[in-house]
């Protein structure tokens, strides 16, 4: 975490105000507000971060608070971004979630996960409900390769603040929050329509102008699979609505299932089932029972648990001496003897149990003499 930190601190620019938050059970915010990255700025965040010791554990909820408030919400010619960077596990996702979606504002949410603790879906999720993005780096190896792709992406936001707007149809768009676009990063939306009538107007920001394009639907394509793809999206913004509580669990479930269902998806609620109607059997032929091999479970010999394989005699071969041998001739045996085949003996797995039975009779019977002697040293003091 403090690689990765360091190395977005070096990729800041002298145009760009920062801020650093360090939270475990405790937090600590650097700078009161955020300053510019000049260079006596940056040098007291790099000690700060240098002096940085894990310890306690990973409390996020208080620590995004302090992220998301913004105290200068009104300047709409910047993009404010919230980079959460943490190696350990963490919990309270209801929590996080409804902190993320009351208090985003303007801010963009990216989670960047380090090594194997932290939980993917809690921040996979907290990323999409901050219009962000997560990145998982595996290992330090992966710290600079991974931080320049995610600083490439905030480095360069193409178009912010998207809205969609159908002039004549009625339309059920998906995602219900629309992310930004980023350069080389597609964004596809997905609706399902009453009637492919009319045009579809997106709006948004490119830096401090507006930008906005109109496409008619008349001249929408054939696509396979697109229902799928809306489908799909309406699953993922039902189980969005059911982590922020902004529908109940049942509301949820009933639509997650109705959608899986119309439309064929393997979802938490659904699976899919094959069956193969394949014949192996012909008609009319008898059933035949069959032992079928095993995997033994891991650490367990085949030999020690159940003796060595039988052999299985090989059938006779025709045998020939050399000629400078002692001229002897084994000719092939004209009629084979028929081959009987070993039949397997009945399993004896090792007798693992203790003979906890006869021991305790021992201890009984060694417990009634002891007290015995006892009780004969007794009489006999008292002689």
């Amino acid at each position: 975490a403090k690689a990765s930190l360091s190395y977005a601190l070096g990729r800041l620019q002298p145009t760009d105000r920062f801020n650093v938050i360090r939270f475990d059970d405790t937090m600590d915010v650097l700078f009161p507000t955020s300053v510019p990255a000049d260079a006596g700025h940056l040098g007291r965040a790099t000690a700060f971060v240098n002096a940085l010791q894990a310890a306690g554990g990973t409390e996020m909820v208080p620590a995004m608070r302090a992220a998301l408030t913004d105290t200068a919400g009104s300047d709409a010619n910047t993009v404010r971004q919230v980079v959460f960077l943490t190696d350990g596990a963490i919990g309270n996702e209801q929590q996080l979630f409804e902190t993320i979606t009351a208090m985003r504002g303007r801010s963009r949410v990216f989670m960047v996960g380090i090594g194997s603790a932290p939980n993917t879906y809690l921040m996979t999720r907290a990323a999409e409900l901050g219009r962000g993005a997560f990145t998982h780096i595996g290992s330090v190896d992966q710290v600079e390769e991974r931080m320049r792709g995610l600083f490439a992406k905030l480095e360069n936001p193409a178009v912010t603040g998207l809205s969609v707007k159908f002039s004549d149809a009625s339309a059920d768009v998906t995602p219900a929050v629309i992310p930004d676009v980023y350069h080389d990063e597609p964004l596809v939306l997905a609706a399902r329509l009453d009637k492919l009538a009319g045009s579809v107007e997106i709006k948004g920001r490119i830096g401090d102008r507006p930008w906005v394009v109109t496409l008619p639907l008349k001249n929408a394509a054939d696509g396979k699979g697109l229902s799928k793809l809306w489908a799909r999206r309406k699953i993922s913004d039902a189980e969005v609505a059911r982590t922020t509580r902004q529908a109940s669990p049942e509301d949820a479930d009933k639509t997650i299932l109705a959608l899986a269902l119309e439309h064929q998806l393997v979802t938490r609620l659904t699976s899919l089932v094959a069956v193969d109607k394949t014949p192996s059997r012909p008609d009319g032929e008898p059933l035949k029972l069959t032992e079928l091999p095993l995997n033994l479970p891991a650490g367990w010999d085949f030999a020690k648990v159940f003796g060595e394989r039988p052999q299985l005699p090989s059938p006779p071969t025709d045998r020939r001496a050399d000629a400078g041998d002692a001229r002897l001739h084994f000719a092939a045996m004209k009629h084979q003897l028929p081959m009987v085949t070993p039949q397997p003996a009945t399993v004896m797995l090792p007798k693992t149990a203790t003979d906890a039975e006869l021991k305790m009779i021992a201890g009984l019977i060694l417990l009634a003499l002891s007290l015995m002697l006892v009780f004969s040293r007794r009489q006999t003091f008292a002689r």
